[in-house]
């Protein structure tokens, strides 16, 4: 689905920019105490490649290690590509059905030039004009970003309503974007609206939610307009599925005032559910600093907690360690309790709050390594590594390695890279086995 060139931000999804919370910033082993573990491990870590001992072991370092992770491009659609080599030769032919075929595989693929783009301009026209929606669509992306001949913004414009007004969804969208943004066209939100009123609300709520960012792209920030297509689209997203709690941020970013608006626009959305809303707004309160904020922002954690969010357990876990009792004691006991009831994230806060709390005492760590056992046993694959790091550092006692060695196998089959990486510096394990041994522990 094209976006417009002037807007490339316009389809890039909004960055999540909280975060620094107990997974972030869990504390580990240091190095000198890892170096301490027995010759074997320490010798295999010693062998192992320098960047892998920097990123396996950057919590243990406390040092801030960026870990850039490249993120794929977007996935072709499902045979777009074969589609457009199979039907292409035919479609240069003149055959009409795979002129057809042709032009699906184009808006499946997105704006991207190929091999016969300039023969096939002329055959998408002429089959456009013939009623075809897919056509008029493809034919609108071809002119919209100079595939095949030059650009022509405006009259792709046109031939996306043509495209919509015989039904085709994606054509619809592509033309009200262009009328929504000025885009090759005079600015005019009523089409707009017109032309999205034809697209199914979950859809349309959607596009209109990439319409409000980029009409936030920097630099040319429009900021009442953008909040006008954000509220419409917020307002069709009755399940509160949109990330319209991020978009909010951002547009209170570029704006004066914009922590009271900010406040102004989180508050209904926390109130009808959206856990995003209701994590960013405890956030907000959380940071004010003064005890009555901090109860606000527990009461909003509570609430996103019963959603499941992770998030809502280590803003909790981070306003233990900072609130005085009454609050502190409600928090530890709602921790406690979903700690005692199998919840892995209430096990990794409390774990961390008794691990690396600033008074924290042999008996508190006891109580911590139990609680992140505890996450870990249950699955998570972060604190499988992590407490598999503790354990590497802290023990002297060859079964606890081969433990720690078992849940970097399980962290790992769970998708954690740099668990991955480390396991394979102490040869092969299976999973089973691995769940053998933290079975045996564990009794």
């Amino acid at each position: 689905m094209p976006s417009p060139s002037t807007s490339a931000s316009a389809s890039s999804p909004i960055r999540n920019p909280q975060k620094p919370g107990i997974r972030r910033h869990l504390k580990m082993v240091s190095f000198s105490k890892f170096q301490a573990a027995p010759p074997m491990l320490s010798q295999r870590l010693r062998r192992a490649p320098s960047t892998l001992v920097r990123t396996a072991f950057a919590f243990g370092l406390g040092l801030a290690i960026a870990l850039t992770i490249p993120v794929p491009p977007p996935a072709l659609a499902a045979g777009a590509e074969t589609m457009l080599r199979q039907n292409l030769p035919a479609a240069l032919r003149g055959d009409r059905v795979a002129v057809r075929e042709v032009a699906r595989a184009i808006v499946r693929i997105g704006p991207r030039s190929f091999k016969a783009a300039a023969q096939m301009r002329p055959l998408l026209r002429s089959e456009a004009l013939q009623g075809s929606s897919a056509a008029a669509n493809a034919y609108g992306i071809l002119l919209q970003y100079g595939i095949g001949g030059p650009k022509n913004p405006k009259e792709a414009a046109s031939w996306y309503a043509k495209g919509g007004a015989s039904g085709n969804l994606s054509a619809s969208k592509n033309a009200a974007l262009a009328y929504a943004l000025g885009w090759g066209v005079q600015r005019n939100t009523k089409r707009a609206n017109q032309l999205l009123a034809k697209v199914p609300s979950d859809q349309r709520s959607r596009k209109m939610l990439e319409i409000s960012k980029a009409l936030m792209h920097p630099g040319r920030e429009e900021p009442e307009l953008a909040l006008y297509w954000l509220e419409r689209a917020v307002s069709l997203d009755k399940n509160g599925q949109l990330n319209a709690a991020g978009a909010y941020r951002k547009l209170a970013g570029s704006m004066e005032n914009g922590d009271e608006k900010l406040l102004e626009w989180l508050q209904p959305l926390a109130e009808k559910g959206n856990v995003r809303a209701t994590i960013f707004l405890a956030r907000h309160y959380e940071e004010s600093g003064t005890e009555p904020a901090r109860a606000k922002a527990a009461d909003l954690y509570f609430q996103a907690a019963a959603a499941a969010d992770p998030d809502a357990y280590e803003g909790l876990g981070r306003l233990l360690t900072v609130t005085q009792p009454p609050l502190s004691d409600r928090i530890m006991t709602f921790l406690e309790d979903k700690a005692q009831a199998g919840v892995a994230s209430a096990n990794l806060a409390l774990g961390t709050h008794y691990l690396f709390g600033a008074t924290a005492t042999g008996e508190m760590r006891e109580k911590g390594m139990a609680h992140l056992e505890a996450a870990a046993r249950a699955g998570d694959p972060e604190t499988q590594y992590r407490l598999a790091l503790i354990l590497l550092g802290d023990a002297s006692d060859s079964k606890q390695h081969d433990l720690a060695r078992a849940y970097l196998v399980l962290s790992a089959a769970g998708g954690n890279k740099l668990a991955a990486q480390a396991a394979k510096q102490f040869g092969p394990l299976t999973v089973a086995d691995a769940r053998e041994i933290v079975e045996t522990a564990r009794n």
